[in-house]
């Protein structure tokens, strides 16, 4: 039986929206508030000014598995693989991760815009836990990928948001995680460079790795 690479267990997560009560308020001002309006205080407490972005959320991904999650804008998408990737915490529930992760959830997440194409390339394999050793044998093919070679070693910074996401996306891709998690930033880059990725998930899902891939275009 195949080993779990993903599990979700009624995984939720809320938000408050809207801004907090003024803290600078007087005493005198608050206690005319309540008397002039009883019935205030309590429809506050009871309007709840929060939102579940998720809830309830269940589910099992195994090694070697590809798993795409399809749903509209504000689904709770984005918010779902940012659990997962312990970039926030559940409000309830849990999920489990077996193996390194390898995440692109926004473009630059992870990058420093001041560091160069090359020397961020490294920083990421670092943070995946990867030895220099390992990250020279992938560098040509990260770069081959993105083809971003002729700035590789310009800041990120300069990059346009096209240039930014190819980098990202080869080194989630090939610094060799056991799951790859992947939202649909994909969207920013052209539709030859979509199929490119697309493509490349599909090999890193032969492999043996896991993916887990989310839309709103299905």
């Amino acid at each position: 039986m195949s080993q779990i690479s993903i599990r979700a267990e009624k995984l939720g997560k809320q938000y408050r929206i809207g801004a907090p009560l003024a803290s600078y308020r007087t005493l005198r001002e608050l206690m005319g508030e309540r008397f002039s309006n009883p019935a205030r205080g309590l429809y506050q407490r009871e309007k709840n000014n929060h939102i579940w972005a998720l809830r309830d959320v269940s589910f099992e991904v195994y090694q070697g598995q590809a798993l795409g999650v399809i749903g509209r804008n504000g689904a709770g998408k984005s918010t779902l693989l940012k659990v997962i990737s312990r970039v926030t915490h559940p409000t309830e529930g849990f999920a489990e991760i077996h193996g390194r992760v390898g995440s692109l959830l926004e473009v630059g997440t992870g990058f420093h815009p001041e560091l160069t194409g090359r020397e961020n390339v490294y920083l990421n394999g670092a943070i995946l836990g990867m030895k220099r050793t390992e990250i020279d044998r992938k560098f040509d093919e990260i770069v081959d990928f993105s083809e971003v070679a002729n700035f590789i070693d310009t800041p990120v910074k300069r990059y346009s948001s096209g240039m930014y996401l190819r980098l990202a996306f080869a080194v989630a891709a090939h610094l060799e995680p056991e799951i790859l998690v992947v939202d649909e930033v994909l969207a920013v880059g052209d539709a030859e460079f979509q199929r490119k990725c697309l493509g490349k998930m599909s090999d890193v899902a032969q492999q043996g790795r896991t993916v887990l891939f989310v839309s709103h275009n299905m």
